[in-house]
Order: structure tokens, then C-alpha cells, then sequence
């Protein structure tokens, strides 16, 4: 089994059919070997922003279309909110710019908890977010983040 993570992002553009994305994700999920895992915070995020984007499907739906196709909630432990923390620190102290403003760029709370459980899982986390590729190069993270 090859295990790995995926953030709301990737999710999203899978649910949400995103042009040029969710094909990629879809591919990933159908390999014959995959075990894919949401760490705790992605699937509340998933829900809310598929409703904010038009989705109609119940929050109960739509988690179990996701576990239905193979996909595991991993919450949260102790060790995972302490080191959350430790994150949002870290990302306060080393900002990413984003987009052409050059608008400063941090983890949110949830991005740091995913991260954080990602870490305690030791496997790559799927994403669109380039902050966290920065993050992660400047060895502020040990996740290994795949940008689709």
C-alpha cells in the first residue's frame, strides 16, 4: 500500500471536477495500491467550501462518498496540536509572498494541523498550495508536499 495524504485542495479539485487538476487526483486515488488519508481538518474544509462553491450534497454525503472511495479521516492527537503551534510560529517568522502583490503568506490553523498530522503519518501530502513548497524547502517542515 502506498499511503498518502490529501489537503482540501486536492480534494476540492477532484469533487469539483477543477480543469487541468482533478485528473491528476483521480489518478492517484485509482492506483491499485493507494491509501489515501485526510488528515482531520481537510475533510470540515472540504464540506464547507464544496457548499460555498454550490454543492448541494449533505456534509454527511458528502464524507461518505469520500471514505466510500477508499479515503481515511485521521484526526488529530496531542502531539499534533503542540506541534501546530509550532508551525504557525515558524511560518509567523519565515512569511511566503504569494501572487503578484507579494502578499504575505502564512499557515492558517488548519493548514498547520494538516501538516502537523502529516508529519506524524510520515507520508506526502497532495496540494495546489505553493506556500507550503516553499515551507517545506526551507526545511521548516519534514512533509513532502506534490503540487498538482
Amino acid at each position: 500500500m502506498t499511503t498518502f495524504a490529501l489537503d482540501s485542495s486536492a480534494v476540492l479539485a477532484w469533487i469539483l471536477q477543477e480543469r487541468g487538476r482533478w485528473k491528476l487526483v483521480d489518478a492517484v486515488l485509482n492506483e491499485a495500491d493507494a491509501d489515501p488519508v485526510l488528515p482531520g481538518p481537510v475533510l470540515t474544509e472540504v464540506i464547507v467550501t464544496a457548499h460555498r462553491r454550490g454543492n448541494t450534497s449533505s456534509a454527511q454525503h458528502i464524507s461518505d462518498t469520500l471514505t466510500a472511495i477508499g479515503m481515511r479521516v485521521e484526526p488529530a492527537h496531542d502531539a499534533d496540536l503542540l506541534r501546530a503551534a509550532e508551525l504557525i510560529e515558524l511560518s509567523d517568522g519565515h512569511p511566503g509572498k504569494h501572487g503578484l502583490t507579494a502578499e504575505r503568506t502564512t499557515l492558517s490553523l488548519g493548514d498547520a494541523l494538516i501538516l502537523a498530522v502529516t508529519e506524524r503519518l510520515g507520508v506526502k501530502i497532495l496540494t495546489k498550495d505553493r506556500y507550503w513548497t516553499q515551507f517545506a524547502a526551507n526545511g521548516h517542515t519534514r512533509v513532502g508536499i506534490v503540487q498538482i
